[in-house]
């Protein structure tokens, strides 16, 4: 059986979450720097209510089992690109929301009552994730000055009986009023868009930019699978200890947690850069020295209520770097080809596909002041790019799936690359292509052959020691030797085969020279799956050059051929 990677066969409806999930994260991302810039009040909720008129406009269009949570996921993440916060914030509200309206369409049925229950339980979901948010930042003791500080302001206004479960149900009302016209709003210009989906609207022109990755790395950090799980235990005992034994015992070892993560992350300074954190933390200070014990005492400074706001601001800025230190880890390729061996590959698919388009997007659609005056014109142009983008989905995943092998010069890429052929022909896979195994003089590659995969049979490729031919650094080529790897990777020779693998790919390919039009032939079928190996500096440019999307780096420092055997068979089983 053959490997497919032909993406719609088996998971169309993560190939439509990406092109909601695109639209959705451009309109977020275009009305959220609109109102952050403009520090526009209550701007989460009016994001909110775009998202559920989004969803369920698009559900009109696409009547798909699962599109919400999927495209939720993938809108989430990509409102996540800047390094703020992976696990808090937007991304968490948005995913919410999404999960919200899932869960009561799967209850209701995909219907207006569906719709409705959703996109209310949506808008409440800002509520409480804004409680969450604040629990987790600051604890309970917040909840105290706020109640306290709720109290004394409605008694200066003369309504001592107003009181705060009275206020939270006249606000839980007015969030369910609005998811309640948000849901229609989507729903019938959904309706109406629909009628349209088939006929051919004034598309945008899209362009595929893979220039920039979703969880881009930084060359120069360093990860840890032992400090990712670290972190999460030295915050719970910071917490603890603080909280629950001693003040100053845990104050001393938040600071040095803190002091050492912004040493290690550089990012997770940036936070502590910001105006506006410094004014939260002196602004809620001062609200707990006045109000932590209710202003019982007619008096401005309490000193137990300054020591609970230092306590909370502590608390909040350990978890801010922490959390920020915990994004950064879960960047590690390690995590990542984890997940993606875990059944996440359609995820990562999708999340690139999304974001290769983004760009685009929000160049061509309309500007903030637009979305505000007419925003019924606005949903509906969103809406009716949506097949238009589909398309253009659809043409790019055309491609093999692409396995990259890569480490550092002299790492052993082509001796894992050989057993992992191995390992694969014993499993039952046709495995075609080639390695180019060297040879060391004075530990350094003095000569290079190139090896058939199917039989085994060896010709020289390059040498130190050669005289005459086409030279590259300090090797001069065999011209016998690249003919017969061209052959070696040719549509003709590799007819049966179901897995190919070229050792390797270089500085010569990324010109266009080398085995370059070989490649290029190979990804025009989709049915072959390829091992590539490229030496880890350069895999960035190889993944530009062929605009690769449906891509698993492997750093073969930290797995083993036996290991990418398994996640191969699995796939191809799938």
């Amino acid at each position: 059986m053959s490997i497919q990677t032909t993406y719609n066969n088996r998971s169309e409806i993560w190939l439509k979450a990406s092109v909601v999930g695109s639209l959705w994260a451009s309109v977020e991302i275009i009305l959220g720097s609109f109102f952050h810039n403009l520090r526009i009040p209550f701007a989460g909720t009016f994001l909110a209510m775009n998202s559920v008129a989004i969803m369920i406009a698009f559900q009109q269009i696409w009547k798909v089992k699962g599109l919400f949570w999927r495209a939720g996921l993938i809108c989430a993440l990509m409102k996540s690109i800047s390094p703020s916060a992976i696990l808090l914030g937007p991304m968490t509200g948005i995913f919410a929301e999404a999960l919200l309206i899932e869960f009561s369409t799967r209850i209701l049925g995909r219907n207006l009552l569906g719709y409705i229950v959703g996109g209310s339980l949506a808008l409440l979901s800002t509520i409480a994730h804004k409680i969450v948010t604040l629990l987790a930042f600051y604890g309970f003791d917040f909840i105290r000055v706020l109640v306290n500080l709720y109290d004394f302001a409605i008694k200066q206004i003369g309504y001592p009986n107003l009181k705060p479960k009275l206020a939270l149900s006249f606000l839980f009302l007015l969030y369910i009023f609005l998811g309640f016209v948000s849901s229609l709003f989507g729903y019938f210009i959904g309706r109406k868009a629909a009628k349209y989906a088939s006929v051919e609207a004034n598309n945008i022109p899209i362009n595929i930019n893979t220039d920039k990755k979703l969880f881009e790395l930084d060359k120069n950090q360093v990860f840890s699978i032992n400090g990712l799980f670290l972190h999460f235990f030295v915050i719970a005992i910071c917490l603890l200890i603080i909280n629950a034994y001693s003040f100053y015992v845990g104050l001393a070892l938040i600071m040095l947690y803190v002091l050492v993560s912004i040493f290690h992350y550089k990012r997770s300074l940036r936070h502590l850069k910001r105006p506006l954190f410094w004014v939260q933390v002196i602004v809620l200070t001062m609200l707990s020295t006045i109000f932590f014990n209710g202003f019982k005492n007619g008096s401005f400074f309490d000193l137990n209520g300054l020591i609970v706001g230092i306590k909370m601001n502590v608390r909040a800025i350990l978890i801010l770097v922490g959390f920020s230190a915990i994004s950064v880890e879960l960047r590690n390729p390690v995590v990542k080809s984890v997940l993606a061996a875990r059944g996440f590959s359609q995820l990562y698919l999708s999340i690139g596909l999304a974001f290769s388009v983004l760009p685009s997007i929000i160049d061509n659609f309309a500007k903030p002041k637009q979305f505000i005056r007419k925003p019924i014109a606005a949903l509906s142009s969103i809406l009716l790019q949506a097949n238009h983008i589909l398309e253009i989905f659809s043409q790019s995943i055309k491609k093999p799936k692409i396995i990259i092998l890569s480490g550092e010069r002299q790492a052993g890429k082509s001796t894992f690359a050989y057993e992992l052929a191995k390992i694969l022909k014993f499993k039952g896979q046709i495995v075609g292509g080639f390695i180019a195994p060297g040879k060391l003089e004075n530990f350094r590659h003095s000569e290079f052959e190139i090896m058939d995969l199917l039989s085994g049979i060896r010709k020289p490729l390059c040498s130190i020691h050669k005289k005459e031919g086409e030279k590259t650094g300090p090797f001069v080529f065999d011209p016998i030797g690249q003919q017969f790897g061209k052959q070696l990777i040719s549509p003709e020779k590799l007819k049966n085969v179901t897995i190919v693998v070229i050792d390797e790919i270089g500085p010569l390919e990324i010109k266009g020279f080398g085995w370059t039009e070989s490649i290029e032939k190979l990804l025009e079928d989709p049915t072959k799956l390829h091992v590539w190996v490229v030496r880890k500096s350069l895999v960035n440019q190889v993944i530009k050059k062929w605009n690769l999307l449906d891509v698993e780096v492997i750093d073969i420092t930290h797995s083993n051929p036996m290991k990418v055997a398994g996640n191969i068979i699995n796939t191809n089983q799938r």
